[in-house]
């Protein structure tokens, strides 16, 4: 039975997960490492963890056949950290501190955790290899860490901002901004577009309320991250909007779906969704995604930096 890749891979990044760089010291003293979320703790006696380099890595042969190796779980302030080596980049370890391990493995500083690593056995599935290491030695700072699911990063403190409408005062509104296949899911009134979004029940959190009602609209929308939190103080409102990837062009009684590059110059309910929008076309681009924190007028945007 055969697939569509693009399908499959999109299935399997709606499990939220952690992220790792994993990285190694080759046999000519070269390093390389790359961002991983296929990372799993195997046993606690011995202690075994697994990895699984891909073979279309440049690094794939250095995990072939090194002797050891480090997992670094990354913390919630290091999505640069996560695309630095996520890219085809030589020198991706000048962009951050590290400190070698007795293997001479690099230990990137800052992060949420770290393992030391000897290879326990190599197994080849498919085009991955499925490489298990005995922890050898690791480090726990408590710092939270960062987590990915459908193509974006979200992280315990973002969510839990978002559901900070309780404690604010102001009425919480929440939205979502859906893509599939390039397209955006808007509602449209004579020209003038707006993001989904509907009001939050007093002691519901944004993303729930939001899953709800997707759910009973009947479409398959998976939510990502917390992309944009603001207050409008004219209204006396707190604004939450995700990210979210739908799997058909289904649309209920949302909206309908818009071509991203026609949106830019679009006009919007008000400049708060047209700014948010177009932060979105631009970094739908890059696929890197940022978190906007403040109100309807000013604020920033948060990478992980």
């Amino acid at each position: 039975m055969t697939f569509d890749s693009k399908a499959l891979r999109g299935a399997f990044s709606s499990y939220m997960t952690g992220v790792t760089v994993v990285t190694a010291c080759a046999d000519d003293g070269s390093l390389v490492g790359f961002t991983a979320n296929s990372f799993t703790s195997v046993s606690l006696d011995p202690p075994l963890l697994l990895v699984c380099p891909g073979n279309h890595l440049n690094s794939y042969s250095v995990f072939e056949h090194c002797s050891h190796f480090a997992v670094n779980i990354l913390s919630d302030a290091q999505e640069s950290v996560s695309n630095e080596f996520a890219r085809s980049n030589d020198d991706r370890f000048s962009a951050v501190d590290w400190q070698a391990d007795d293997n001479g493995c690099p230990i990137i500083e800052g992060t949420s955790a770290a393992f030391s690593c000897r290879v326990h056995s190599r197994h080849t599935m498919g085009d991955h290899l499925v490489l298990i290491g005995e922890v050898l030695g690791f480090e726990h700072s408590g710092k939270p860490g960062l987590g990915y699911c459908s193509n974006g990063y979200f992280t315990l403190g973002r969510e839990r901002e978002a559901n900070a409408v309780a404690t604010s005062g102001l009425t919480g509104f929440t939205g979502v901004i859906v893509e599939h296949q390039g397209q955006l899911l808007l509602n449209d009134n004579n020209g003038v577009k707006s993001v989904p979004h509907i009001a939050v029940e007093k002691g519901e959190g944004a993303r729930s309320a939001l899953n709800n009602h997707l759910r009973l609209q009947g479409l398959n929308i998976t939510l990502g991250p917390v992309y944009s939190i603001y207050d409008d103080h004219t209204n006396g409102h707190r604004y939450t909007f995700f990210t979210a990837k739908a799997s058909t062009d289904a649309s209920a009684n949302m909206g309908s779906y818009c071509p991203i590059d026609t949106l830019p110059e679009s006009t919007f309910i008000d400049g708060a969704q047209a700014d948010m929008v177009k932060r979105y076309c631009a970094e739908y681009q890059t696929q890197e995604f940022g978190l906007y924190v403040g109100d309807a007028i000013e604020g920033e945007v948060h990478h992980g930096e």
